[in-house]
């Protein structure tokens, strides 16, 4: 797929861009970027909670990416890089029940 302005929004799903969906998982990942809201966290858990959170929306951002044809990631990572988001946001929420 091309870099062209029409080509940025030509890959969808619902209707909805990929690269749509890619800036909002960006702009997601850079809020928990700025905000540190680990809390009371300590050792492990303060690194889980205040890094993983954007960890986790930053890979999707890339699936997007990846799925949206526009960069040089191939589609084909697309999947793998959602699971990874996916179980790292498992590992978050999990440090967040064991405190």
């Amino acid at each position: 797929a091309g870099a062209s302005m029409g080509g940025l929004f030509e890959q969808k799903i619902w209707g909805v861009p990929w690269t749509a969906l890619a800036g909002v998982a960006l702009l997601v990942a850079l809020v928990y970027l700025v905000w540190d809201l680990s809390g009371d966290a300590t050792g492990w858990r303060w690194a889980v909670s205040r890094w993983f959170h954007s960890l986790c929306w930053l890979l999707l951002a890339l699936a997007a990416l990846a799925k949206a044809q526009i960069t040089p990631l191939p589609a084909d990572w697309a999947g793998a890089l959602a699971i990874a988001g996916g179980l790292i946001y498992a590992i978050y929420i999990g440090a967040g029940l064991i405190g």
